[in-house]
């Protein structure tokens, strides 16, 4: 209940006034807004965002030259999680204005983390649409003028560096699903660890589908899945043929209208002894953390 009122009193406070205020994550320290709901998260939540950092740490152990691609940026918030395990160079893409100049400002302390200004789609097009805020996320929504939208390839002209991503985090509201479609010869060609957030609720908001797209990502050649809460705990990883524990997963999260989901680390299937080491290592965290 406090919360409940706690939540309402600052989406009330918010619209009058609406300060960045000072974030620790980690030994990093990031301005945040005062209505943003990562202020809440890592203090309810203590593995909340720091699952991807321990990824990249493991795969560092495996990779030479590893670059990070982040779409859906958002404030910068998972460049200083990743900055607490990892100096990898980054590439932040987000599409909102306000997030994206907060963001510059919060990455500015780094010296190889780099940020476009762009709205990520499965093709490149002009549409009527703009972002909405809203305590920390930023949805499309339909709008008068119209705005250029970008695939990841496209953008990667502009940043050859990261065109051999070792990582590619994704978390957009419901369209990581129709980004990663737009990826497809990237996918193919240069596999990437994916870590995307997965929402069932919001994938067919979008008029996607939650189960086909594991079929797509199996046709792009990824064949081993770890799957957490979207508060950062583990709940298991598989091979991506055993459908019955997937599918009971994906119903397991579907129409939660976004107050419960899935956030999905996938890897290719060159990449098993990665994979293997990645559960492995993440296992040995919980058990040290949870003191079993």
């Amino acid at each position: 209940m406090l919360q409940i009122l706690q939540r309402k009193f600052i989406k009330i406070v918010s619209k009058l006034y609406d300060p960045l205020v000072n974030l620790n994550i980690g030994n990093q320290v990031i301005k945040v807004p005062f209505s943003h709901q990562l202020r809440t998260n890592v203090k309810v939540y203590p593995d909340y965002n720091f699952n991807l950092p321990r990824i990249i740490q493991y795969i560092s152990k495996h990779t030479s030259n590893l670059h990070v691609i982040d779409i859906g940026a958002n404030i910068g918030d998972t460049v200083a999680f990743i900055k607490n395990y990892s100096n990898a160079p980054i590439l932040c893409i987000d599409g909102e204005k306000k997030y994206f100049r907060i963001l510059k400002s919060n990455v500015a302390q780094y010296k190889n983390v780099s940020a476009c200004n762009a709205l990520v789609g499965e093709k490149n097009e002009e549409a009527n649409v703009s972002m909405k805020m809203d305590r920390g996320t930023a949805v499309v929504v339909e709008a008068a003028d119209k705005i250029m939208i970008r695939t990841l390839e496209n953008i990667l002209d502009e940043f050859p560096d990261f065109k051999h991503a070792k990582v590619l985090k994704i978390d957009t509201d419901g369209y990581d699903t129709l980004i990663l479609r737009g990826c497809t010869n990237l996918l193919k060609t240069i596999k990437p660890v994916l870590f995307l957030e997965y929402d069932p609720y919001l994938i067919t908001q979008n008029n996607d589908d939650p189960f086909q797209f594991i079929d797509y990502l199996k046709d792009c050649g990824y064949a081993y899945l770890i799957f957490y809460t979207n508060t950062g705990d583990l709940l298991l990883s598989c091979n991506i043929e055993q459908r019955d524990i997937i599918d009971q997963l994906i119903n397991y999260f579907s129409g939660r209208n976004i107050s419960m989901f899935a956030d999905i680390c996938a890897f290719a299937s060159e990449d098993k002894e990665l994979y293997d080491d990645c559960v492995k290592q993440e296992l040995s965290h919980f058990k040290k953390s949870r003191n079993y």
